[in-house]
């Protein structure tokens, strides 16, 4: 129901719902006096109108006279609408989003990485427009039309419009124009259980990592030989590539390793890890990973407890991109074309060497796969890395990947 009756201190009045108060009437929740007490017969007269309203917004032609003078007999004082200012779309979008990030309702890497870069790109021939139903409309078709990633498009659909609920709170402005945004149906195709399953957590055999930490050892590319240590050390502890890039020696005990911090490479900032809790790796009797950093610690002429322990070529600290260009490749432009130059993985993959290509964050799942099935002690590989016994078990043990369906 768009309309209803209610009461303030006994007399009745109608309550409109959010969409027709801020369509109509600027406001988030606009309320009309009946100036009738709360009986028996005046409820029953109040109903009525709300019927006849409530008929008028449901017809195809919408026959619903904002004034209410259809209904009621008198017109309601409408002025405040004509209080509109024509407010800058970039004006509100800075203001929000700043309140967002002041308040703590989104982090630091969220703020700087949606809302200032991807979002802010995409509003950004629009940010000098004065907010109204035209520039909405615009903004939809655009956006639409460009073909970006509909999750994203609808998250920022939501953010307006909760953007333009802020403004009509504030009194920067009288309606929200941004309201029918989140409404828009984008038709995201869902995916099974299954399907999500089989693309997050895909994995490489143990016989698949050895190959590919042999193609990064043999590489005649400096700087592909030189990042086999990151890899091995990805492959050999399921930690996050960001947890990996912020690894300092301090972090590195006699027996364990600490996680206790995250790089990001999009935002050049150093924070607590992803599930916001230290962890522990325990380290001993684990022979390959100790032999492996007393390795990397020997080939450094000095090293310092908040050094990085791993370090580029260039003796500077590890970013994401610098890994996805040797994992995956790299476009190059050679006669005036675009080439994409084969990374190690992603060569492997087309010459047949492996038996598909996945991402670097696979370093991860092949090492939970690999020491859950060969029986490592689940609470153990679930308190190393950041995961529940049961996320373990239903992604990592539960499922027959091998399992058929019987001819019947």
């Amino acid at each position: 129901m768009d309309v209803k009756i209610g009461t303030d201190k006994g007399v009745l009045r109608l309550q409109f719902s959010t969409k027709v108060s801020q369509t109509y009437y600027n406001r988030r929740q606009f309320y009309k006096s009946l100036n009738r007490t709360d009986e028996p017969d005046n409820r029953q007269w109040a109903l009525d109108i709300c019927r006849k309203i409530q008929i008028d917004l449901d017809h195809p032609d919408n026959l619903f006279d904002p004034t209410l003078g259809k209904y009621l007999g008198f017109k309601v004082n409408l002025s405040f609408l004509e209080n509109t200012q024509a407010v800058k779309l970039g004006e509100l979008y800075e203001e929000y989003i700043n309140w967002k990030f002041k308040c703590g309702k989104i982090a630091e890497t969220t703020f700087l990485t949606t809302y200032k870069r991807m979002y802010f790109n995409w509003l950004k021939p629009y940010l000098e427009e004065a907010s109204s139903a035209e520039l909405v409309n615009k903004i939809a078709q655009d956006l639409l039309a460009q073909g970006a990633c509909k999750i994203n498009i609808k998250r920022l659909f939501s953010a307006l419009s909760d953007m333009g609920d802020r403004a009509v709170r504030k009194k920067t402005l009288t309606k929200n124009y941004f309201y029918e945004l989140k409404e828009i149906d984008l038709r995201i195709t869902k995916k099974s259980n299954q399907l999500l399953e089989e693309e997050d957590y895909r994995a490489f055999t143990l016989e698949e990592r050895d190959i590919i930490l042999n193609a990064f050892r043999a590489s005649s590319n400096k700087k592909t030989a030189h990042i086999a240590d990151l890899v091995e050390f990805l492959f050999l502890t399921g930690c996050r590539m960001g947890e990996a890039f912020a690894l300092k020696w301090n972090d590195i005990k006699k027996e364990s390793i600490v996680f206790d911090e995250s790089y990001s490479s999009e935002t050049k900032i150093t924070k607590e890890p992803k599930t916001k809790v230290i962890r522990i790796f325990r380290t001993k009797g684990y022979q390959r990973l100790t032999d492996l950093l007393n390795k990397i610690k020997s080939n450094k002429v000095k090293t310092d407890n908040n050094d990085y322990v791993f370090l580029n070529i260039n003796e500077q600290q590890y970013e994401r991109f610098q890994l996805n260009d040797l994992w995956y490749g790299k476009n190059t432009v050679r006669r005036g074309e675009k080439v994409l130059i084969d990374g190690i993985v992603k060569q492997l993959a087309r010459e047949g060497k492996i038996s598909q290509y996945l991402k670097p964050s696979s370093t991860r799942h092949t090492f939970i796969t690999l020491q859950a099935q060969a029986g490592v002690d689940l609470k153990l590989l679930a308190d190393s890395c950041g995961n529940s016994v049961d996320t373990i078990y239903d992604h990592y043990l539960g499922a027959n990947r091998n399992a058929v369906f019987i001819n019947m």
